[in-house]
């Protein structure tokens, strides 16, 4: 019984919380993994991050870059499943995870959905402190890597960062593989824009992005604090959309205080119906 129990959660370590279900599915269907069976359509809130300068760590740490990345997951992992997410994917450097929704008979969301995007967004700004606190790779690491190892000398002041896109939309939740290797994941153009968003932090130089999807299933409180960046569209998609990011100030504050060295560029780069809301944040555009 011991040892089908540590199976049974090897199982659903290695399959994840979308592939645990499949598994379960496919015993009770007679034992049987076939994966040429269609998938199901689910609604969820989609979180892609990226590891910034990975390939640089790489190269530098070695054999190290499995600690440094088990490390990263360690922290995204603990804080998604916390909010009531799901770790789903890891490709190296990137990770993709998942918040399932439930829809009301009437088709809107209830309280406790509204609530779940605010959760997810939060997990990802207490992920955005941690890795920040840390600072850079020695403390990052800290003594689970050899002291004298070579990369200490060239990366001791490494920079530790991550960048983020939230989005929501539907996916087809299944299996992918064959017989000899499966993995269970989510297929939509919506999981792609999520990964698209993430991937926009690198040009407007913020460590979170969020679509206007997503955005409106937010709290009022937590609305509040998102900030419009620009209204684009993205590559594979033909309608343009705003997308945000999240102040850990009021805006207001942040632009009289703390502007960034390429405020100027972000400013003009950014596409606005008029300049009203910038003049109410008090910048002189």
């Amino acid at each position: 019984e011991v040892a089908i129990h540590k199976m049974g959660q090897l199982l659903q370590i290695g399959f994840g919380t979308a592939g645990a279900e499949i598994i379960a599915k496919s015993l009770s269907d007679g034992g049987e993994l076939d994966p040429m069976v269609p998938g199901q359509k689910v609604n969820a809130i989609f979180a892609f991050c990226d590891i910034r300068d990975f390939t640089f760590a790489t190269e530098a740490l070695q054999a190290d870059v499995m600690i440094f990345v088990n490390k990263v997951a360690k922290i995204t992992h603990s804080h998604v499943v916390a909010s009531g997410g799901s770790p789903n994917k890891n490709i190296g450097d990137a990770f993709l995870f998942v918040w399932k929704l439930s829809i009301t008979k009437n088709g809107g969301r209830s309280r406790l959905q509204k609530e779940l995007f605010d959760k997810a967004l939060a997990s990802v700004q207490s992920i955005l402190t941690e890795i920040s606190e840390l600072d850079n790779l020695s403390n990052f690491l800290g003594d689970e890597t050899d002291s004298k190892a070579s990369w200490k000398s060239t990366l001791e002041h490494f920079q530790v960062r991550v960048g983020f896109g939230l989005h929501t939309g539907w996916a087809i939740e299944g299996s992918i593989g064959s017989k000899v290797k499966i993995d269970a994941s989510y297929l939509s153009p919506h999981v792609n824009l999520a990964s698209r968003l993430e991937s926009a932090t690198k040009q407007y130089r913020v460590p979170l992005l969020m679509s206007e999807a997503f955005v409106s299933n937010l709290t009022g409180s937590m609305q509040k604090r998102t900030r419009k960046v620009d209204r684009v569209t993205f590559k594979g998609s033909s309608e343009p959309m705003t997308i945000y990011h999240y102040d850990d100030r009021p805006y207001d504050v942040l632009a009289t205080t703390t502007k960034p060295s390429h405020y100027a560029e972000l400013i003009e780069a950014t596409s606005w119906a008029d300049g009203s809301e910038i003049r109410r944040a008090g910048v002189d555009v």
